[in-house]
């Protein structure tokens, strides 16, 4: 974190940088946050209200578990990005750690994770299926379970709240955030950028950073540029309050992932978005909205039948949300971070888990934003992988 310099430490004298940032989630948001305290004039256009897209849809399980040992840094990074911003900022993380297990088909996929973890200053505890129900009273993950561990440092956190906090920091030093307004054109001129235009008239910007999600490669074809991302369904819902049993988040072999908020809500997420059944063949192919309530209750009492299996505490609990949402998920599932190549003053970050990234993302934004300077940890993301000049 030393790396990451200390707000309004990228400040230069005479007229401000102009600022546009382009997404109003949680990572939109932090970029925000750290590019005006570093002294920059920010506007964030965001399309229809903050953390409308993926951020209010997500499980928001802030951990390092993936299966790249670089991958892996940059999350540590965050989570120790994410305790200082829970600190000056308060987001209301819970930090409680997790659990996870893998059945047959999973084991070997965990392992790789676990192996890396054994590296950190937060090596995972083994644990027997046993041992699980040992760790945390009322759930029971069954007599197949071939590997499971236990964390100490994850998190979680609500992050639409999280993002409010976020752009209330950017405004306390001086952002401005507009919605609903959508970009509609970007003005390049000489192979750098010049302004917006939007649904609420014209900017003049110096920089502009893309942070929107699954609209990413909207906003670069409007730069003359072609991203590809994957399509990604996922599905998530929220309960009424139930009496508070846990502070975890719950990784059962790559079926569900769920979690309890201090205020008594479960959230349960298929971790693969819904299953391939008949009445999910058109959300598995393209983004769309519900296309009946019919649909929705039926996720949601599949959900909570499911993730009842292993906790039976939710079986009672009536869903408030049912939330179909679309991941930014880059093809190689690891994120995208840099200058936009051929046009200068252009950045894009997007990626797949947001919520754990949104920290680290948003220092490491500002900070080459801000000075011109890589940032070395950053170089395996570049969007050179996937956008030419």
């Amino acid at each position: 974190m030393a790396a990451v310099q200390a707000a309004g430490a990228f400040a230069k004298p005479g007229r401000k940088l102009r600022i546009g940032v382009i997404g109003g989630g949680l990572i939109g948001a932090s970029v925000a946050a750290q590019l005006a305290k570093a002294g920059a004039e920010v506007i964030v256009f965001e399309k229809t209200r903050p953390a409308a897209g993926a951020t209010e849809k997500s499980v928001a399980w802030i951990n390092p578990v993936v299966n790249d040992a670089h991958y892996m840094q940059l999350r540590l990074q965050s989570m120790d990005a994410w305790l200082d911003d829970d600190r000056t900022l308060g987001m209301n993380a819970i930090w409680g750690g997790s659990i996870s297990w893998a059945y047959a088909d999973k084991k070997d996929s965990l392992q790789t994770k676990a192996s890396l973890l054994e590296t950190t200053d937060d090596p995972p505890v083994y644990l027997t299926s046993e041992g699980i129900t040992q760790a945390s009273p009322g759930v029971f993950p069954g007599d197949e379970v071939k590997l499971a561990f236990q964390t100490a440092k994850d998190g979680h956190v609500d992050p639409v709240f999280a993002t409010q906090r976020y752009l209330a920091a950017a405004k306390r030093y001086g952002a401005k955030v507009l919605y609903p307004c959508e970009v509609t054109a970007i003005k390049v001129v000489g192979a750098a950028i010049a302004g917006v235009r939007t649904t609420r008239g014209d900017f003049a910007l110096d920089h502009l950073v893309s942070v929107a999600g699954t609209d990413t490669p909207r906003i670069m074809a409007l730069m003359d540029r072609n991203l590809e991302l994957a399509h990604k369904p996922g599905l998530v819902i929220h309960t009424a309050p139930r009496p508070v049993t846990t502070k975890l988040v719950y990784e059962a072999s790559s079926i569900l992932e769920f979690k309890q908020y201090a205020d008594g809500r479960y959230l349960t997420s298929f971790t693969g978005g819904p299953p391939n059944l008949p009445q999910h063949a058109e959300i598995l192919q393209h983004q769309m909205a519900y296309p009946d309530p019919a649909l929705q209750q039926f996720h949601a009492d599949m959900l909570i039948a499911r993730t009842a299996e292993y906790m039976p505490a939710i079986a009672q609990a009536k869903a408030t949300k049912v939330l179909l949402g679309f991941r930014p998920y880059p093809l190689d599932n690891k994120p995208i971070a840099g200058p936009v190549p051929g046009i200068e003053g252009a950045y894009v970050v997007v990626t797949h888990s947001g919520i754990t990234l949104a920290p680290i993302l948003g220092r490491y934004a500002a900070q080459e934003i801000m000075t011109g300077v890589a940032a070395p940890i950053l170089t395996p993301y570049r969007p050179t992988r996937y956008i030419s000049a």
